[in-house]
């Protein structure tokens, strides 16, 4: 019974790493997306371009983010991490 309920753990344990690993690499997407907008806000010669690629870098960066980590902890829920 303990070599089963051990086995089960290690699985347990397995898949929250991947989930936190799957996350970080989504959370750095994310943000280099972010990053990606803001810096081509800068560089275009349009004002009104500029403008839009900033503030969508702004959101696009900050959303993604904190989208994926609610998604992330209702995934880590399901499973019963906490």
């Amino acid at each position: 019974m303990a070599a089963k309920r051990r086995a089960e753990a290690e699985l347990a344990r397995r898949d929250t790493f991947w989930s936190y690993v799957l996350t970080a690499l989504m959370c750095a997407g994310w943000a280099g997306l972010g990053i990606f907008l803001l810096m081509w806000s800068a560089h275009t010669t349009s004002h009104t371009y500029g403008r839009i690629a900033f503030w969508a870098g702004c959101a696009v960066g900050n959303g993604g983010i904190l989208f994926t980590l609610i998604a992330a902890y209702a995934r880590g829920e399901q499973r019963g991490d906490w």
